[in-house]
């Protein structure tokens, strides 16, 4: 009986902590955006905090960039409120992951997606 009680408890933490592990996105409505023919932005982002298989205590933060539309885009990746930027070209009608950091114990992050034209 004290096993379930246990298991439990270790269970919740081990699908929590994923869930928590994410990047939030900061955008300005006044930004440009490309957009597919009826008017959707043509970028999905999304961010995750992955723990590296060699220490689970460090994080590489990552932003997926997903490209819906027929032509390449050009974007810049930063952490809110910061100049560490990192420059990326997502292929038309396809996905990229960019790393755009690695931190200890940091499992909630933000950035910012500013498309270039």
């Amino acid at each position: 009986m004290n096993f379930h009680r246990l298991a439990l408890p270790l269970l919740s933490l081990s699908f929590a902590a994923p869930l928590l592990a994410q990047g939030y996105t900061t955008s300005d409505l006044a930004d440009r955006q490309h957009r597919d023919f009826v008017g959707k932005p043509c970028l999905q982002t999304s961010g995750i905090a992955r723990p590296l298989a060699s220490d689970p205590h460090i994080l590489n933060h990552s932003v997926s960039l997903d490209n819906h539309c027929p032509e390449r885009i050009k974007v810049t990746i930063c952490y809110h409120g910061t100049d560490d930027c990192t420059d990326v070209d997502v292929p038309p009608s396809s996905r990229k992951e960019q790393v755009i950091g690695v931190f200890p114990a940091m499992l909630q992050f933000r950035y910012d997606v500013k498309e270039q034209f």
